[in-house]
């Protein structure tokens, strides 16, 4: 069984970024799929109108989260139990720790993060990249294949109505097609009702049933691997050059 680990800052993390993959994966039915949230998503907003008070949120966010997941087939979620808003605090050497302990445990053969940058930004997203790096190169479990950052490409960065970091063209080495899981997507967006905010400023349409501006395609970084990739050549499958007798 081909096993696969997305490890992520917050609740509605998956949806914005790799929902399309996670969808496309859960659907072949030969991929285990899994998802590391390091926080409950406390510090964030309730929604607009309010969905819960600010105490109730983390409660609620965890629900939004697994009725997310589901709609995209992914049903092995694992929290690491940090506040929202304190993983830059966290020296690097703890949280890479917690993150070795599901890798040995889960033995993926293929580990998704955020870019170093963080996509939005955000000090959380920045610092579980560095620690799911530090994790995945630092750990002696031999599982694990590769190592993945979801970015944005530069050309698409530019066209988009917020401000987001990105990695050039050039950088992206995979490439995933996702065009036909836009509906489960969007239905996983819409169960971030206190993120609705969020979710209409980065999908506009969303939350009035319009998936033109879901992402048809998921772009990542191939960061760390232990197996040889042929030169330039781009992929469009996270398990391209892995053997299938996993």
């Amino acid at each position: 069984m081909k096993r696969l680990l997305f490890v992520y800052a917050h609740p509605d993390d998956e949806s914005f970024t790799v929902g399309g993959t996670i969808a496309k994966y859960a659907e072949q039915g030969d991929v285990e799929i899994h998802l590391i949230c390091a926080t409950r998503g406390e510090a964030g907003k309730t929604g607009n109108p309010p969905q819960c008070s600010p105490e109730e949120l983390p409660k609620v966010r965890e629900q939004e989260l697994k009725s997310a997941v589901a709609h995209l087939g992914l049903h092995h979620l694992h929290f690491l139990n940090y506040k929202d808003g304190t993983l830059s605090d966290v020296p690097v050497e703890t949280l890479s720790q917690d993150i070795m302990a599901y890798l040995k445990q889960i033995a993926p053969q293929v580990v998704v993060t955020f870019a170093p940058h963080g996509i939005s930004g955000h000090k959380d997203h920045i610092a579980i990249s560095q620690a799911t790096y530090k994790a995945v190169t630092e750990s002696n479990v031999f599982s694990v294949k590769k190592l993945y950052y979801v970015t944005i490409p530069a050309s698409m960065g530019e066209k988009m109505g917020r401000k987001v970091y990105t990695d050039p063209d050039s950088s992206i080495t995979t490439i995933i097609e996702c065009e036909k899981y836009k509906p489960q997507v969007m239905k996983a967006l819409l169960e971030h009702k206190t993120q609705n905010m969020s979710v209409d400023k980065a999908f506009p349409g969303v939350l009035a049933g319009d998936d033109s501006n879901v992402p048809g395609k998921n772009y990542f970084i191939l960061a760390w691997q232990r197996i040889i990739r042929p030169i330039n050549k781009q992929e469009h499958d996270l398990f391209d050059g892995i053997s299938s007798q996993v």
